[in-house]
């Protein structure tokens, strides 16, 4: 069955005492689309990421979001300044001799001093990081796949009910044409009838005039491809593959030949059938824009 590029994930991981924390959107996109929002200790991970997600998304514009919740990332590991301690040391030793003082100063008012002591993060392990990562994203594609297959149906179900509307129109439309050319012959009979009085038109050459509108009036031929589009068409929706720029393709080709029916019926009848159909097929076109 068809999925939809419309979708929404979350996963979680808990390690130690926190959590990562994905959170994925899927709207619809000609391509795959990224954008990631990340922690900065996760940027060394930013390719895997997409390719782990890319392994199994195929279209769509996917927004992603990490977030470390709670004690996840290594604690900051304190150290001295070493440079600037000495030169407090050697500053707090000229003062003590220069004021005669014996006694050394307590070390409470250097701790308050964050120059004297710096915070150094330890840089993040990629594998580690990665093995804490890789369940929370797991889960949130799990979410995300079951919401896209379930309106990956629906929009089956839909299309499904409108191409039986299209077939049914275009079917109408091919009928017409016997018609259109029989009613052509008739205004053609007493379009000669009137511009000759009473005289009879010769048989021949009235069959050769019908002929002539009867082969550019023909539509079987795109009636014909038409309904094996739409049978391709119905067959995709089946598929479990991403079909969407296959639907989209198909859908030019069914424009094609309404398009060309419409240029060849010039009866009123026939033509209000074509747009219908157009109009059929323009609603349908506007729904596979979300299938993958």
């Amino acid at each position: 069955m068809i999925k939809s590029m419309t979708g929404y994930g979350r996963g979680q991981n808990h390690v130690g005492d926190g959590a990562w924390v994905a959170e994925l959107k899927t709207v619809n996109s000609r391509y795959l689309d990224f954008h990631l929002r990340l922690p900065t200790g996760l940027t060394a991970l930013e390719e895997r990421i997409k390719k782990f997600v890319s392994a199994r998304l195929t279209r769509g514009r996917v927004s992603l979001s990490v977030a470390a919740s709670g004690a996840v990332e290594a604690a900051p590991r304190l150290v001295l300044n070493r440079p600037l301690v000495r030169e407090y040391r050697r500053v707090l030793e000229e003062l003590r001799q220069e004021l005669g003082v014996e006694q050394e100063p307590g070390l409470m008012p250097f701790l308050y001093n964050r120059d004297l002591i710096l915070s150094q993060e330890e840089g993040p392990d990629p594998e580690a990081l990665w093995g804490q990562l890789e369940p929370a994203l797991a889960q949130a594609l799990d979410e995300l796949e079951a919401m896209r297959a379930a309106e990956g149906q629906a929009l089956a179900e839909d299309l499904g009910a409108r191409l039986e509307v299209v077939g049914r129109l275009f079917s109408e439309a091919a009928a017409r044409s016997p018609q259109v050319v029989a009613g052509y012959q008739d205004r053609l009979r007493e379009r000669i009838a009137f511009l000759t009085g009473d005289t009879e038109p010769d048989p021949q050459r009235l069959a050769m005039e019908v002929a002539v509108i009867a082969d550019k009036a023909d539509i079987t031929e795109e009636a014909v491809r038409a309904a094996s589009h739409l049978e391709q068409f119905k067959q995709f929706l089946l598929s479990s593959e991403p079909v969407g720029r296959k639907l989209d393709f198909l859908m030019q080709e069914l424009n094609r030949e309404a398009n060309t029916m419409g240029s060849k019926t010039p009866d009123a009848e026939a033509g209000q059938t074509i747009v219908e159909l157009k109009a059929e097929l323009e609603r349908i076109r506007e729904q596979i824009q979300n299938v993958e």
